[in-house]
């Protein structure tokens, strides 16, 4: 039972990996389809958020919770930083 328990969640997580994967790709297409540069940038920062959550599932289906937790808190910290630096470039100088 317990073997069996373990399966399921394997299999949950495989398929929130699956619709994490899905969100990323329509965030991708919706960068390059966006009109403006604003849409442009809230697909990216989508994109950054999930990659984090991905990084995270994928520690859970591992076995690695440890390891993938310090991947994501630099990514997002990476993602946070340019997150400010595409903002100061594009509201410019005030």
């Amino acid at each position: 039972s317990r073997e069996g328990e373990r399966r399921k969640m394997h299999s949950f997580f495989i398929a929130i990996l699956a619709g994490l994967l899905a969100i990323v790709l329509t965030m991708i297409i919706t960068m390059f389809v966006g009109k403006t540069v604003y849409d442009k940038l809230n697909a990216l920062f989508v994109i950054n958020t999930n990659i984090v959550m991905l990084i995270l599932v994928v520690g859970l289906v591992d076995d690695r919770m440890d390891m993938h937790i310090d991947i994501a808190l630099s990514y997002a910290i990476l993602g946070f930083i340019t997150t400010v630096i595409l903002a100061k470039f594009i509201g410019g100088r005030r």
